[in-house]
């Protein structure tokens, strides 16, 4: 018998009980409650219980009420049985509720499971430890936990769950698991499919006969719904306003452990677009909102194209701060003609402003390193533009893990709170150890460096690398706003030494450097460097061309820049496009005598399902003054994991008579890559390379070029973007290898 039972058992005994007492006792004194006590309870405390009573000492004597009395307690869902036990007292009477806790879950355990870890099938359940033990809430966890293996395609899974007493009372729950195979789809079959075709209805579906062209597809139950969902969308963007999924059926082959999905559409009549009309606008031209519906008379209607042309309107009002204006859709439908005829009315409202800008979860970050990136303040004129760029701008930083930026409403129609909310990431580093880089083989490393040191935005950093053939050592420092204002400023210092097959370059300098935002998304850029490069070990082989180069250069140099970045994150791009200008010009002493110009453009597209088209032209040029040439270590060179990655780094260069690479004086490169998002922050990417170095022995030619094609994958980890590459050479020349792999940190570019 369960517990609900032997309740109404012994409230039924006690009112046999009691009624004659309470019939013999009309016409006589009163009885009195002269004490009520609690037996039987080990954990749950005596004033709860008596908490839920009505009966008090005092009282008269009422069975009615203890009859309620004893459903209340029970209703606290603690105990499996409540009874009731009644003994003359001091002239009245003594009550006892005596009840019988239910154990608690001491613990929850599975056994058996393979597939699923643990982890996951507990944030599947509602049991919770120290909880009371209750079979109904253990059966509603077994039924979670089956709905989540036949979403996952286990459709043979067998679920027991068992409890386990243990010697206090309480009990461990134990869920003892066969899981049994996975069932795949055989084929899924779409019927009633005649407006669009089967195979047009199956490629919106997320559920797929096969994966990856190879592997059969997954029955995932939740994913089967969404599928329907995006059926019925499919048909209302092509005119089928009343199409619907009539069924979806699961036949299942124990045998095979196959799935066959069968669903059954209805597609009604094509709806056209009628008649489309604009109402409302006074601020704005009718026209220029006009231009913004994607939907023209005659063509099939879409319900997309409605909510895309709602969208554009509104984000056109938005532009002009207009935050509270409402774009509704008016949709007349004429079933006989077969057209839906569009009214698109307009209610513009006032201009919005600010009213407050609430910042939030920056525990590091002093909030005045975010206010100064948002392109508004309280009382400005609210445009989601600004909203954007604002959240663009932060992300940007560095600083956060998560960036989200919302509105509300405000104290009247034309007032806005906006709320930024941030989850901050370390962006201090300490790393003493090794590494391995495809341009420098190993190497031993100390990087100590912190972005935001003291939450105040300011950069330090101190890195140091030594290998067989490199060492480096830089130290900088950056104050990202200059006396409070956008103005960037920092200087580093640097000492590197790189060996190369006939010589070996030493650099000992420093740089001051400048830059401030213009417009939206430029920035101007001023950098002073004065460099000590000295050239030794000049192989006795080489041109006189090379060495000449041999010796101590001083070289003082002044670089002019102009940037333009739009792109949507700096360190994973999806949108958006980087643009930059650069002009060294060197000769205000020292003993180098040289400009140089390098242009570049990179522009990043979405395509479809989160894949991305990248691609990157730059084009070089310099030249010394007078009789002096490009110094050596300001030429050109192609080849490594950032320009053609067939080859090695600064392996593709015109040559002297001796056979040695020297550099040129332009160079041309365009890359292009197909970007295909996976999991866990990582991405795979096909790529095409082509460009070439000229000048001093090779004549430019823009016909002659070096190409490469290959693969390679990249993840976000937390240090940062991580690149493996493989190039195949297109073009393979004598003495030059197949193909070369890179390893790197950063974007190519």
């Amino acid at each position: 018998m369960n517990g609900l039972g032997r309740l109404f058992l012994s409230v039924f005994f006690v009112l046999e009980v009691l009624l004659p007492c309470a019939a013999w006792g009309q016409g006589q004194p009163q009885i009195l409650v002269k004490e009520i006590a609690v037996e039987g309870n080990r954990r749950v405390q005596e004033a709860v219980i008596l908490g839920r009573i009505q009966t008090k000492v005092g009282s008269p004597f009422l069975p009615a009420r203890l009859g309620e009395d004893i459903r209340s307690v029970f209703a606290l869902a603690f105990f499996d049985d409540v009874r009731l036990k009644v003994e003359d007292f001091e002239g009245g009477v003594k009550v006892t509720f005596i009840v019988v806790e239910r154990p608690f879950i001491r613990d929850v355990d599975f056994t058996g499971n393979k597939r699923v870890d643990t982890k996951t099938l507990q944030e599947k359940i509602d049991l919770k430890l120290g909880s009371v033990y209750n079979p109904v809430d253990v059966q509603r966890a077994l039924e979670k936990l089956k709905d989540h293996y036949e979403e996952e395609g286990y459709f043979e899974v067998q679920i027991t769950p068992d409890a386990e007493k243990l010697p206090d009372g309480d009990v461990k729950v134990v869920f003892r698991i066969t899981e049994g195979r996975r069932i795949t789809i055989d084929r899924i079959v779409i019927e009633g499919a005649k407006g669009l075709s089967e195979k047009r209805v199956k490629g919106v579906m997320q559920t797929q006969e096969r994966q990856y062209f190879v592997l059969r597809g997954i029955l995932h139950r939740q994913r089967l719904e969404q599928d329907v969902e995006l059926i019925t969308q499919l048909y209302n963007d092509h005119g089928y306003i009343q199409a619907r999924v009539e069924s979806t059926d699961i036949q299942v082959d124990r045998a095979r452990a196959r799935v066959t999905i069968k669903i059954v559409v209805v597609e009604g009549p094509q709806f056209f677009v009628g008649s489309v009309d604009v109402t409302g606008p006074t601020v704005l031209p009718v026209e220029e909102v006009r231009r913004q519906i994607v939907l023209k008379p005659g063509e099939a209607y879409s319900r997309s194209r409605v909510r895309d042309t709602v969208n554009r309107i509104t984000a056109l009002y938005h532009a002009i701060g207009r935050a509270s204006a409402e774009v509704t859709p008016l949709l007349g439908q004429d079933t006989a003609a077969r057209k839906v005829n569009l009214t698109i009315e307009i209610k513009e409202g006032p201009e919005v402003f600010v009213e407050r800008i609430n910042i939030s979860g920056n525990v590091r970050s002093a909030e005045k390193i975010l206010r100064r990136e948002i392109p508004m303040a309280e009382g400005d004129l609210f445009t989601s533009q600004k909203l954007e760029r604002a959240r663009q701008r932060l992300v940007n930083l560095g600083y956060f893990e998560t960036v989200k930026a919302t509105t509300a409403p405000g104290a009247t129609k034309d007032k806005i709170i906006v709320t930024i909310e941030v989850t901050e990431r370390p962006t201090g580093l300490f790393s003493l150890g090794g590494g391995y880089s495809s341009v420098d083989g190993f190497l031993g490393t100390l990087d100590l460096s912190q972005r935001n040191f003291l939450g105040r935005g300011w950069e330090l950093f101190l890195r140091i690398r030594g290998g067989a053939t490199t060492q480096q050592g830089t130290v900088g420092f950056t104050e990202p706003w200059l006396f409070d204002r956008p103005l960037s400023a920092g200087f580093d210092i640097f000492n590197n030494r790189r060996i190369f097959t006939d010589f070996t370059v030493e650099s000992l300098g420093g740089d001051i450097r400048f830059s401030h935002p213009f417009f939206d998304f430029a920035r101007w850029h001023l950098n002073y460097r004065l460099t000590q490069d000295k050239i030794t070990d000049v192989a006795e082989t080489a041109s006189d061309t090379l060495k000449r180069e041999e010796g101590t250069t001083l070289t003082s140099l002044v670089e002019g820049a102009l940037t333009r970045d739009t792109r949507d994150n700096v360190f994973a791009p999806m949108t958006g496009s980087r643009a930059s200008l650069v002009l060294d010009v060197a000769g205000l002493g020292g003993e180098s005598k040289f400009m140089k110009i390098v242009g570049d453009l990179a522009y990043f597209q979405p395509v479809f399902r989160g894949t991305i088209l990248a691609g990157r032209v730059e084009g070089g040029y310099g030249f010394g003054f007078g009789e002096d040439e490009l110094p050596l270590f300001e030429r050109f060179f192609l080849g490594g994991p950032n320009s053609i990655r067939s080859r090695k780094f600064r392996q593709i260069s015109p040559v002297d008579s001796s056979g040695a690479r020297i550099g040129g004086t332009s160079e041309a490169l365009l890359n292009l890559e197909y970007i295909v998002p996976v999991v866990y922050g990582i991405r795979v990417a096909t790529f095409f390379d082509v460009g070439n170095v000229y000048g001093l022995t090779k004549d430019f030619d823009l016909t002659d070029t070096r190409e490469a094609a290959g693969l390679g994958v990249r993840w976000q980890s937390p240090f940062g973007p991580i690149r493996l590459d493989w190039g195949y050479n297109l073009d393979r020349r004598k003495g030059e290898s197949p193909s070369q792999f890179h390893f790197s940190v950063g974007s190519p570019f």
